[in-house]
């Protein structure tokens, strides 16, 4: 006696998982300093978003193939202690973003990096600890109908900033 496996299975959807991208000038961050001064010697950390680890994991019903994707992302940066740095600690403030395939925005959350230069250290390469999202899918919907942005929150002075300096 042979079993045919191929007939106990229904057809699954694909599995796919959402586009991640850096959102485009949300990438570096410049903090100064309390107070008016904005010249190089006010510069308390630069950073730059430069990698991300993202992975999916499908938690679905067998049947009906409703249920969730879980997507673990950890964002990469580099950061570097400016001259008004003397504390030698930083907060880096970034935001995940989901959105629909029609960049309808489902959700937002603004995490933050929060660090230190070690001794005499003036730059830091790392990832930040991975954070998780579910988003919920049910047939026809998988994973590729979603987008996922990544960025540094910034504020409209550091907008203006990295336009005039980018």
């Amino acid at each position: 006696n042979t079993i045919d496996n191929v007939n106990l299975f229904k057809e699954r959807p694909p599995l796919f998982c959402p586009s991640v991208s850096i959102l485009g000038d949300s990438e570096q961050i410049t903090i100064f300093k309390e107070g008016a001064g904005r010249d190089i010697i006010d510069i308390k950390t630069e950073a730059l978003i430069d990698d991300f680890i993202a992975k999916c994991i499908y938690q679905v019903d067998d049947d009906t193939f409703v249920g969730k994707i879980i997507v673990e992302l950890s964002l990469g940066y580099t950061a570097s202690r400016g001259p008004a740095n003397k504390e030698g600690t930083f907060v880096l403030p970034y935001f995940v973003t989901i959105l629909d395939k029609d960049k309808n925005i489902l959700n937002k959350a603004i995490f933050s990096v929060n660090s230190v230069f070690d001794g005499n250290r003036y730059r830091i390469t790392a990832y930040d600890a991975p954070i998780a999202m579910a988003i919920p899918v049910a047939p026809p919907v998988t994973g590729q109908d979603f987008y996922i942005y990544i960025g540094f929150q910034l504020t409209p002075a550091q907008i203006k900033y990295n336009q005039q300096d980018g």
